[in-house]
């Protein structure tokens, strides 16, 4: 059974539940300053540019407002884009903290919910990417238990060891081993092919056979058992 699946599924998983955590609190403080009920018109004095990792020119809108006590504050918007959405001399409106008007942000659905749906969006997805290879990584466990178990042993003709580049983990991809015989569910010719290792065992197996351990309610199931030859630390 290939541990490649539980390693990418490993990284990935907790890497999106730590993007959606952040998601999560960005928009939690946003509703936290929401709920301090600051709100007041103000006005764009400034498109503050600068460029980004890419040379591309970003605009950060600059905005002057008067709190409900009438002082006056300035503030500039932590949400940069090639696009300012707003030109200078607008009324915007904007939330701000009343105990602390310099925690402010203009009230629109881009400013306030970009970081939201940036971290959560990018989160969901590396959630749902490594939970479902772990899902299939021990799926495919259950999958070599059950064959393991109560599966039909048979002897199948090594063909070949090949170098499976579809997996490569840190620069190196593993090999697999594949065999042929008759299946016993079908009476058809079927090749079999092992979970991925990083042993090439040509040398060894060329010309003898390999037990295979199949499913007679679903011929596609199957497992050729390595135990012999590889150790579960040889196993990618």
């Amino acid at each position: 059974m290939s541990s490649v699946k539980l390693w990418i599924g490993g990284i990935f998983t907790p890497m999106g539940l730590l993007f959606a955590g952040i998601g999560g609190a960005f928009y939690l403080a946003d509703q936290a300053l929401e709920a301090k009920g600051g709100r007041a018109n103000g006005t764009v004095i400034a498109l503050n540019r600068h460029r980004d990792s890419d040379g591309d020119t970003m605009y950060q809108p600059e905005v002057e407002f008067r709190d409900r006590n009438g002082t006056q504050h300035r503030f500039v918007s932590s949400i940069s884009s090639s696009s300012p959405g707003v030109s200078r001399g607008e009324s915007v409106g904007v939330i701000y903290d009343p105990d602390a008007p310099g925690d402010a942000k203009i009230d629109s659905f881009m400013q306030r919910y970009f970081f939201p749906l940036m971290f959560g969006g990018i989160g969901s997805v590396f959630a749902l990417i490594g939970t479902g290879f772990l899902w299939s990584y021990w799926r495919r466990r259950e999958v070599i238990s059950d064959l393991k178990e109560r599966g039909l042993r048979i002897e199948a003709r090594f063909t070949r060891s090949y170098i499976d580049r579809s997996i490569q983990i840190n620069g190196r991809s593993p090999y697999r081993v594949e065999a042929q015989a008759t299946h016993p569910a079908t009476g058809k010719l079927t090749s079999f092919r092992s979970e991925p290792i990083w042993l090439e065992l040509t040398p060894i197996l060329a010309g003898k056979t390999v037990p295979v351990l199949v499913d007679m309610q679903d011929p596609e199931d199957h497992y050729i058992d390595l135990d012999e030859w590889v150790s579960e630390g040889e196993r990618a």
